[in-house]
């Protein structure tokens, strides 16, 4: 006589078990809290909810089925939250490491799904840029110059943290809708942080300062920090850093949105354009107030590249020139008004702005550009990791001298030829005209018009970060950083990878369009 066997069934359903897992992890959060709190004997509020609730994100974030969501979670942490966490609790370090275990968590949860699900899959086209540009880095640990292990974690975490960026743009940028939904994110992002620097404008440098230790470093210059204010006419004005951990950040972000937005005022509805229009208007703001004359040039530098790339889409190109010729009408007026609003030399920084004082050799930043090939040519493989940049302190401050004068890391190809010396520029640089290269070849074969205008615009950025990128800095920003990384990512799914295969048509006269061959 056989017995048939029942089946066990779980304890607890998927979905009890989910909220036994969250419950859990929340009564261990308020545990850890409480044991802060007694230990502690005047503890610090944000100290608190760091220590206990950060663990619960970056859990959150690894188990988090959608890619999408958690590049969301770090755009939004990236754009909003990572400078007032930084400078309101003075906790520079500890906070970047915190936004590092983010971008690792998202990083962490993408792979470990790809093992789960057991599917075959192969690196993305520009892959082997990535690779060969952090095995440098990993390299550079190496260099008789780079003192010790941790100065070299600083290094890669300096060089290394936005890589993981390429892998989101070519997992995540696949369609259209995807590539809007970005933009908004960003006008979003820019809109907030352009009524922060307008704010931050008008209150006095004693206000601001009171929002935490890391402003008032910024403010008065303190712990070795260089003092962002600025005299004009016996006057003293903040450079404002919006929602950022330096100074220019609004400007930064602006940069980066303004050209989105132009292509998504050209290409939306008339129900969404309204939306588009103020979204734009407040990236403009964003780039105004932030007070930084690389952003301005850098911005308009990137319009110019976003009419000349949407060039290809012949007729529909006229949309998006009327788009920014729209948008410069009423800017102009509400600049105008705002000036009138604003206390007298708040804009004064803007009066150096000229062709000539761009990387004029007169210039700091020019004669540190200028002394780039004899410093590669003393030392090719760079000065060791976390000699420039927010990472020189980063284990002790350390100033590297080259035949007696101190090295400088005010342009960002003098940034890098410090780091990672001559190969670490030329992978930077080569990457950055590959993609720029592959935008201009092969945006006419994409038959969806709004599709290449949509492109046109995120590829005319990184044509603004290689001219401005003479002037400063722009790998360690957290705006521009990010963004280098997340454009590759999509010139690699875009322009080489599965995105060519269902967007591009080769235009024929006699034939129209007609399918690209694989």
């Amino acid at each position: 006589m056989s017995t048939q066997q029942i089946p066990r069934q779980p304890l607890l359903r998927p979905g009890a078990r989910s909220t036994l897992i969250a419950g859990a992890g929340a009564l261990a959060a308020l545990a850890l809290a409480l044991a802060i709190a007694i230990a502690v004997p005047d503890p610090s509020v944000s100290l608190i909810f760091a220590v206990a609730f950060a663990p619960l994100a970056v859990v959150a974030l690894v188990l988090n089925s959608r890619l999408e969501l958690g590049v969301l979670v770090l755009a939004v942490y990236l754009g909003l939250l990572d400078g007032p966490v930084k400078l309101g609790t003075g906790a520079h370090e500890e906070a970047t490491v915190f936004r590092d275990v983010l971008i690792a968590a998202v990083s962490v949860g993408a792979l470990l799904r790809l093992l789960v699900k057991k599917r075959s899959f192969s690196l993305p086209p520009l892959s082997g840029w990535v690779i060969l540009f952090v095995a440098l880095v990993l390299a550079e640990t190496f260099n008789p110059n780079t003192h010790g292990l941790v100065k070299a974690l600083g290094g890669y975490r300096q060089q290394l943290e936005f890589v993981p960026f390429f892998f989101f743009g070519y997992a995540v940028m696949r369609t259209k809708a995807r590539l809007r939904k970005m933009f908004i994110v960003l006008g979003v992002i820019a809109l907030a942080n352009g009524i922060v620097s307008t704010y931050q404008t008008k209150i006095g440098l004693g206000q601001l300062a009171a929002w935490g230790p890391g402003y008032r470093e910024l403010v008065f210059g303190e712990g070795g920090v260089t003092a962002r204010a600025y005299v004009h006419e016996g006057v003293a004005h903040i450079r404002p850093p919006g929602l950022g951990k330096d100074a220019g950040f609004g400007g930064s972000v602006g940069l980066i949105t303004v050209p989105c937005l132009l292509a998504l005022l050209a290409t939306t509805g008339k129900r969404k354009r309204l939306t588009a229009l103020l979204l734009c208007l407040g990236a403009m703001l964003a780039v105004i107030t932030g007070l930084g004359r690389l952003q301005v040039v850098g911005a308009v530098l990137a319009v110019i590249a976003f009419a000349v790339l949407s060039a290809s889409a012949g007729r529909r190109v006229t949309r998006p020139l009327l788009a920014v010729l729209g948008v410069i009408a009423l800017a102009i007026p509400l600049g105008a008004v705002l000036v009138s609003i604003e206390s007298p030399g708040t804009f004064s920084r803007y009066s150096e702005i000229a062709p000539e004082n761009i990387t004029s050799a007169k210039d700091k930043k020019g004669s540190e550009l200028s002394h780039l090939p004899h410093q590669l040519s003393v030392e090719p493989f760079g000065v060791g990791l976390s000699t420039a940049g927010a990472a020189a302190g980063f284990g002790g401050k350390q100033a590297e001298e080259l035949e007696g004068h101190q090295v400088g890391s005010d342009t960002q190809y003098n940034f890098l030829g410090d780091e990672v010396g001559l190969p670490g520029i030329l992978l930077w640089t080569g990457l950055l005209l590959t993609m720029v290269g592959l935008a201009v070849q092969r945006l006419r074969f994409i038959a969806d018009v709004e599709l290449r205008i949509d492109l046109a615009a995120i590829f005319a950025i990184p044509i603004s970060f290689f001219i401005i990128g003479a002037s400063g800095p722009v790998s360690s920003s957290s705006a521009g950083g990010p963004f280098y990384w997340l454009a590759a990512g999509i010139a690699s799914y875009w322009f080489l990878g599965p995105g060519r295969r269902e967007a591009a048509r080769r235009v024929v006269p006699e034939l129209g369009a007609v399918p690209v061959p694989a």
